[in-house]
């Protein structure tokens, strides 16, 4: 407890030796202990200063044995290391039960032929919103592209094969369930050649669209 500062007017001193006593009366059902020291939780020595600071509970190791539906992914707190390569292929999109969400270009392989020149529309388009060439840019697929005889999950399984496949290097897809899209993630510089990819490869109907963040639709084919 801090020291205790008593203001009153002044007066006798038995009148001040008596307001002494009824004031510390007053203090004695507060308890008086000395506050614990401070123990810091950073290194203090110079010998501990290089030691890392390591969590408590090591980090969660993605498995692909027990994955749940919906495209989430299990965690295992208690294993050490991740499970065989071998273990994971064996999920392929065809059979297996899990409904991927993401499909990732993995680097094993393959890179885009070099860029064809952008046509003279799409060089407009690209000038006018001042877009960089490799800035990231989507091409949206809906169910009307699908025709009467697909759907939009048939749609994602050959997609999903060719860009885990390597077929459409530096592109990233992800499969909009509730909206019923598919989302094809791609430079500017390459949008033009993975879109003529897409209509020719999955066979799509009608136009595509072009999409570039808090710019919407800016190009379609």
């Amino acid at each position: 407890m801090e020291d205790v500062v008593l203001h009153c007017r002044p007066g006798s001193a038995a009148g001040l030796s008596s307001l002494l006593e009824r004031t510390e009366k007053l203090l004695e059902p507060f308890p008086c202990r000395t506050p614990p020291p401070f123990t810091p939780w950073f290194p203090t020595t110079s010998a501990d200063l290089h030691l890392p600071i390591r969590p408590a509970k090591p980090a969660p190791v993605i498995t692909c044995s027990a994955a749940p539906r919906d495209g989430d992914v299990s965690t295992s707190e208690t294993s050490s290391r991740l499970h065989p390569a071998s273990l994971c292929d064996r999920h392929e999109v065809t059979d297996s039960p899990i409904k991927r969400s993401w499909s990732v270009f993995t680097q094993r392989g393959g890179v885009l032929q070099s860029a064809q020149s952008l046509s003279k529309h799409f060089h407009r388009v690209v000038s006018v919103h001042r877009l960089h060439l490799r800035q990231r840019v989507k091409w949206v697929v809906g169910q009307h592209n699908c025709g009467t005889s697909r759907d939009i999950e048939q749609v994602w399984q050959t997609l999903s094969r060719s860009v885990r496949s390597s077929r459409l290097p530096t592109c990233n897809a992800n499969i909009q369930r509730e909206r019923a899209e598919i989302w094809v993630f791609c430079d500017v510089l390459h949008s033009e050649q993975v879109g003529r990819f897409l209509k020719d490869e999955l066979r799509l109907t009608g136009r595509i669209s072009l999409s570039v963040h808090r710019l919407g639709d800016i190009f379609s084919m």
